[in-house]
């Protein structure tokens, strides 16, 4: 986050003297929480302003564009090792989403040395990464890691990525240790892994569940509270509606997973439906849950299993929202963007547009960057925005449809 904070304050001695100077920007249709209006804003030193008392220094019209906050991206792993430039590439693939802000809940520890100058920069996109994610010996993401070995070099077994992508904790003293290297390290934030957290005693040592598994549940609230005590946030990856009961349960700050993305053999939709008492849970707790329903797509379900998934997220999601939990939007789908997860919850009558462009808004200041002044077109807060050409609230078509990204009232991508 330091990090994040210094590349901030170079963009505006980057932006030179046009940084130093007030801009008006004219000719659009701004975003508020009750809806759009039209006028003119301000930008001074990277940062919305009121209205200067004299003419501006600078006049920007903006063609009748309708203007929004960027958006976020909650869940992906493809802002990580630069092979063959794929991060540069992912990186303006965002930016032409209209998302200027990327959440990535499990990197390898092994960065590139170019790394640092893709990301969180004047004009990039910003992000932060959790580094390797808390899991138990033999538990996800392990051989998912051997998996992905086979596309970047040599194949190597998933335990060789061990201290990188993901950390071992089977007991409390091994807990600090974790932390402080991974603090150490530079993590953004922390990430932990529950599969199936009511079945962890009897398949932690079976080797039909190999990769299949997580931490012992027991063991995630001193997790959770070992990590607050370092001033890191602490997201879940979950599988079942029990795992998602622990997490709240334990005080995790997020959840990384709608429960039943995938139904596992001998599961069942009940294995993943969550009550009216666990979304007021959730809201009391403050728990933010990612959507990820998009993943469900690639997954190679019938079409009948697909639909039951489906029905069940709509439902899962449609009782989280109603009870006040907060909602992020995430895609986990290494090879598209949360735009793909925002078209796919529309497809499955999750939200309608209004409600979809109000929760992908929020999503950057709720999950992301919490502690920025984002989110909002007012003064006092960052002068990112992006332009579209029409009213997404009531055609979400206007969303994906960007002719511009600003950031510190900048252009850093246009169409």
């Amino acid at each position: 986050m330091r990090r994040l904070f210094a590349a901030l304050a170079v963009s505006l001695v980057a932006a030179g003297a046009a940084a130093a100077q007030t801009t008006t920007f004219t000719n659009a249709r701004w975003w508020t929480p009750d809806g759009f209006e039209a006028g003119d804003r301000h930008v001074r030193d990277g940062v919305f302003t009121a209205a200067p008392e004299g003419p501006a220094d600078r006049t920007v019209d903006l063609g009748g564009a309708w203007v929004v906050p960027p958006f976020g991206e909650a869940h992906n792993h493809n802002l990580d090792l630069d092979h063959a430039g794929r991060l540069s590439a992912m990186g303006r693939t965002y930016l032409s989403a209209g998302i200027l802000y990327v959440k990535n809940p499990n990197s390898r520890g092994e960065r590139d040395p170019g790394l640092e100058t893709l990301v969180n920069q004047p004009d990039t996109v910003d992000a932060i990464f959790s580094r390797g994610g808390l899991t138990a010996p033999g538990g996800h993401p392990i051989r998912l890691y051997g998996f992905l070995s086979r596309f970047a070099g040599p194949p190597r077994a998933g335990e060789t990525f061990e201290g990188d992508a993901f950390h071992l904790v089977t007991r409390e003293a091994d807990i600090a240790p974790v932390l402080d290297r991974l603090t150490a390290d530079g993590a953004d934030f922390i990430k932990l892994y529950l599969l199936g957290s009511e079945h962890h005693a009897e398949r932690a040592d079976d080797p039909a569940f190999y990769g299949l598994r997580g931490l012992d549940p027991a063991l995630v609230p001193l997790l959770v509270r070992a990590a607050h005590d370092r001033g890191l946030r602490v997201s879940v990856h979950v599988e079942t509606a029990a795992d998602f009961r622990t997490a709240v349960a334990a005080g995790v700050d997020e959840i990384n997973h709608l429960p039943g993305y995938a139904w596992h053999n001998g599961s069942t939709a009940e294995d993943y439906r969550l009550t009216e008492a666990d979304a007021g849970a959730a809201a009391a707790a403050g728990t933010i849950v990612v959507t990820t329903t998009v993943v469900s797509t690639g997954l190679n379900a019938t079409p009948e299993r697909l639909a039951a998934i489906q029905a069940l997220q709509r439902e899962n999601l449609r009782r989280l929202h109603d009870a006040g939990v907060s909602i992020a939007i995430g895609s986990d789908s290494y090879t598209a963007t949360a735009q793909a997860e925002a078209v796919n919850l529309l497809a499955i009558d999750a939200f309608d547009e209004a409600e979809l462009l109000r929760l992908w808004i929020d999503t950057p200041r709720l999950s992301i960057f919490p502690d920025r002044a984002i989110g909002r077109l007012d003064p006092g807060f960052e002068a990112n925005f992006i332009l579209l050409p029409g009213d997404p609230a009531q055609d979400f078509a206007h969303g994906r449809a960007v002719q511009a990204v600003y950031k510190a009232g900048q252009v850093i991508w246009t169409r």
